[in-house]
């Protein structure tokens, strides 16, 4: 898929350099932009090329890939433990926090609508 990628990209590459031609020789497009869409179609046609060799590249690191997963891989458990329990404690101490910095004596739900309440601004000509 990469390969059909990177020929898309050259072809793209290719068409831009085409059409800066007609655009210099037709006189809408003056010479001293062109320097950057050169640059532009040649980075096109460049990441192209880049492409290809990559999906080569990776299409090799995969065959390889496919001979070494063949040995079953152990689940990691003591890692797995060490996150549920770090995950578990930030859970609890983050309910605690929003328990504690509920006021008394109010719902959670009024809670949750006071700051709407107080969305207008104090205003005063003087300050005391």
């Amino acid at each position: 898929m990469n390969a059909k990628i990177s020929q898309h990209m050259i072809l793209l590459g290719l068409c831009a350099m085409i059409f800066y031609a007609v655009m210099l020789i037709s006189g809408k497009l003056p010479i001293d932009a062109m320097p950057q869409f050169v640059v532009s179609a040649v980075i096109f046609m460049s990441s192209g090329h880049f492409m290809r060799k990559a999906a080569r590249a990776m299409a090799r690191d995969e065959e390889e890939d496919d001979k070494s997963q063949q040995k079953l891989r152990e689940t990691d458990w003591p890692w797995l433990t060490t996150l549920l329990n770090w995950t578990a404690a930030f859970l609890v101490i983050g309910i605690m926090a929003i328990i504690l910095m509920k006021p008394m004596g109010i719902t959670f739900t009024e809670a949750f609508k006071a700051p709407k309440s107080h969305d207008q601004h104090y205003f005063s000509h003087s300050i005391p």
